[in-house]
């Protein structure tokens, strides 16, 4: 169903492929306009993209990465028309997004709290000063800034602005740091990224230990109206990639409590104003801790699982919220949703199967790789590296977490390993 919105345009910062798709379900025609940087046009073909989307009606060439010339370029296109709505359809455009919403007058995350949302250095320190639960940390210039941090201990390696898991390495004692260094230095996603010169900041960390959970938050004037805690399970070794989550975490009310009063805390020491959030924390004896938070919509077919337990609709939701609406929110979850990300050792793939049986099981909502015979495996440090997913609907999270691990198990993909030289 068509959603009904104010007058004007809804302006995307950053061309977000899989968030359009959810959003052409019920925004009206041609009401998008998608602001994207011109080598970023020209090296994802933004344009014929667009133009396969019914929503989409121009797209505006313009930089946002470390850079507002968006505002004056928005404007011109625009030419004093009026803007339902602002939104970030990727990590890179959070910022961009809050500076277009303030501009226009329209509820947004706040361009501070954007601003710490996109730095993992300023985001520590706003939580810090609010007085949530942090790592002890440090900006790093070099190799040398991180071997001192760590004094022998465990830590971690990252990048401080930039996306997703790119670049974040989990060291032990004796690792080599300088090695470390080069390779999340060199970790960039370059179809997402315009090829100047942009200038990115590291840090280190005191390496946590415990279990993984991010959370989930609908949040309007400050306010959090809806949260869901996700049970999250990470890749052991250096590179903590995301391999399945379970929508709702089945955890304990005071375990489940202690993290809507973390967020609630979260919220008011960024100052955020209006959209959503996702926070990934680590919980220990003591509660939760802060790993770090995207204002953005959640990856990894989370917003798909929180459809699908709770039985709303997350995106349009957070669309009405951002018109400056006051959606109907989902209640508890009714069901349980869970995904497993397919891997498998880097090499060349000989063989899959079990794909089609799995995709035929009670429950299954989704399975598919992304390889055939032939195809090269990478090794698996980024999010980017994973082969294929299945999702599963149940009857809780625990009967979610069972199937997907069972279905993911049926899916064999054979690989021919690679031989060190």
């Amino acid at each position: 169903m068509q959603m009904e919105l104010p007058a004007g345009r809804v302006v995307m910062v950053g061309f977000g492929k899989l968030l359009l798709n959810q959003m052409e379900q019920f925004l009206p025609e041609n009401s998008v306009v998608v602001v994207e940087d011109p080598d970023i046009i020209r090296k994802r073909a933004v344009h014929d993209a667009a133009a396969e989307l019914r929503c989409v009606g121009s797209v505006v060439a313009a930089p946002y990465h470390q850079d507002l010339a968006l505002v004056a370029a928005v404007e011109e296109h625009l030419a004093g028309g009026p803007v339902a709505l602002v939104i970030a359809g990727l990590e890179y455009g959070v910022h961009g997004a809050a500076v277009l919403a303030e501009r226009f007058g329209r509820p947004g995350a706040g361009v501070a709290a954007a601003a710490a949302l996109t730095d993992k250095l300023r985001l520590r320190e706003a939580a810090r000063a609010g007085g949530l639960r942090n790592p002890e940390w440090t900006e790093v210039h070099g190799p040398a800034d991180a071997e001192a941090f760590a004094a022998g201990g465990p830590v971690v390696l990252k990048p401080a602005n930039r996306h997703a898991s790119l670049g974040v390495q989990l060291l032990e004692p004796g690792d080599d740091i300088a090695a470390a260094w080069e390779l999340t230095v060199a970790a960039q996603d370059d179809l997402m990224l315009p090829d100047r010169e942009l200038a990115w900041r590291y840090m280190a960390e005191r390496r946590l230990y415990g279990h993984e959970y991010s959370v989930e938050a609908l949040v309007r004037g400050g306010e959090v109206l809806f949260l869901n805690v996700t049970d999250k399970l990470t890749a052991g070794g250096r590179y903590p990639v995301e391999l399945g989550h379970v929508v709702p975490a089945d955890l304990p009310d005071d375990v489940r409590r202690g993290f809507e009063e973390a967020m609630a805390r979260f919220v008011r020491a960024i100052g955020y104003d209006t959209g959503i959030l996702h926070a990934e924390w680590m919980l220990d004896e003591q509660g939760p801790v802060l790993i770090e938070c995207a204002g953005r919509v959640p990856g990894d077919s989370i917003t798909f699982l929180l459809d699908a337990a709770y039985g709303g609709n997350v995106i349009r939701t957070l669309v009405e919220l951002l018109a400056g609406g006051s959606p109907k929110l989902p209640g508890g979850a009714p069901m349980g949703a869970a995904i497993r990300f397919l891997t498998a050792p880097a090499g060349t793939v000989r063989e899959v199967t079990g794909v089609e049986e799995v995709q035929q099981r009670t429950g299954v909502l989704r399975a598919a790789v992304t390889v055939a015979p032939g195809d090269r495996v990478a090794e698996l440090r980024s999010s980017w590296d994973r082969i294929g997913e299945v999702m599963v609907l149940a009857a809780g999270p625990a009967q979610a977490r069972t199937a997907a691990e069972d279905a993911a198990g049926a899916v064999r993909i054979a690989v021919d390993a690679e031989v060190a030289p």
